[in-house]
């Protein structure tokens, strides 16, 4: 067993102890120190950054927050350190998210933002690490309990993904559903049980196309521009992830009979007819599409790979839908003849810039 799968199957007990956690007193307690931040009416705003699977998760939770009426936004870490950080203000809440906590952009950040700016700010900081700059950084920590993670993010990408759901009820004042969050867990081991009913087909779907187009809009973009990162990153494959109003502004022009591209869609989005109306638009145009849904589409057609994962909250999609995806990208990197999941240019925590 190669490390890439020996990670994707210990998801569904990271996600129990990250759970465990914050239903523990000492993960309320920190739960509750950012909501009696933000409940001081000191800050206008929240400020959600990382880099990487760290931004997608940002741009989720950003989306999460304002859906309950909480002016929140995303930038990625590189741009708000180099362009953009005078939209931070004493009055800003920033949630700074690095899986690692050694994220070479958010740690620049924090430094800059005392040392040049003399700016004092709150730091909200998300991560992995307890023992980590970011961790030692911030006025307070929302910990992930992901475990230990050599390659491509699988574990810590689900957990942190978890962490900022939790953080979004708990600032909206809803008390997080138990059941649901224990269903989300359930569903990602039933996932990881039931690869073979549809791991051969969907290797021999992804054969032979030299690029993966990825498509999804809402919280669940997250998944999707993860899904995007995974093939680059472990099967060297080059990808790209788009929104789906996007995709139709242009990237439509590239369907054709060499195009395959993974479509995300919750039933309960709000915008599930529009993707489903571009999945039919892609395979009139003769590319295939890999659906990923809660629900049947009804679409019948030999280039559609439906696959189907059970999930009532769209917001929570985006844990147990990303679970295929792994499977397919560590079944394809050995078809390659690759070790999946390994970093040979890079590493996985990025020191510089």
């Amino acid at each position: 067993m190669n490390q890439f799968i020996k990670e994707i199957q210990e998801q569904p007990e990271a996600l129990e102890r990250t759970l465990s956690y914050y239903r523990s007193r000492e993960g309320k307690d920190r739960l509750d120190a950012v909501c009696a931040l933000w409940t001081t009416g000191d800050y206008d705003k929240i400020v959600f950054t990382g880099m990487g699977s760290s931004y997608f998760i940002s741009q989720a939770a950003a989306t999460m927050m304002t859906a309950y009426d909480i002016p929140a936004f995303a930038v990625n870490a590189g741009e708000l350190l180099h362009f953009q950080s005078s939209v931070l203000t004493e009055r800003t809440l920033l949630v700074a998210i690095s899986q690692s906590g050694e994220s070479y952009e958010v740690i620049e950040l924090l430094k800059q933002l005392g040392e040049r700016h003399h700016l004092r700010l709150t730091v909200v900081g998300v991560t992995n690490e307890s023992g980590s700059s970011l961790a030692a950084m911030a006025t307070c920590n929302l910990l992930c309990k992901a475990g230990k993670e050599e390659m491509t993010s699988t574990k810590t990408f689900i957990t942190t993904y978890l962490v900022v759901y939790l953080l979004a009820e708990s600032l909206s004042g809803r008390r997080a559903d138990n059941d649901l969050l224990d269903s989300v867990v359930r569903e990602v081991s039933r996932q990881l049980e039931k690869r073979e009913t549809y791991l051969s087909r969907s290797v021999a779907f992804l054969s032979g196309h030299p690029f993966v187009q990825v498509i999804g809009r809402g919280t669940v973009f997250a998944s999707a521009a993860q899904t995007a990162l995974m093939f680059m990153e472990a099967t060297k494959t080059p990808a790209s992830a788009l929104l789906g109003g996007e995709f139709r502004h242009g990237p439509l022009e590239m369907v054709g009979p060499d195009f395959i591209c993974i479509i995300y869609a919750h039933s309960q989005s709000g915008v599930y007819q529009q993707s489903i109306r571009l999945v039919t638009d892609v395979l009139a145009f003769n590319g295939k599409v890999i659906l990923i849904s809660d629900t049947a589409s009804g679409i019948e057609s030999a280039d559609l790979l439906e696959i189907n994962v059970h999930c009532e909250d769209p917001d929570l999609f985006a844990i147990p839908s990303i679970i295929p995806v792994q499977l397919m990208v560590n079944a394809w990197a050995k078809e390659m003849e690759l070790v999946p999941g390994s970093f040979t240019h890079g590493a996985k925590v990025t020191s510089i810039e």
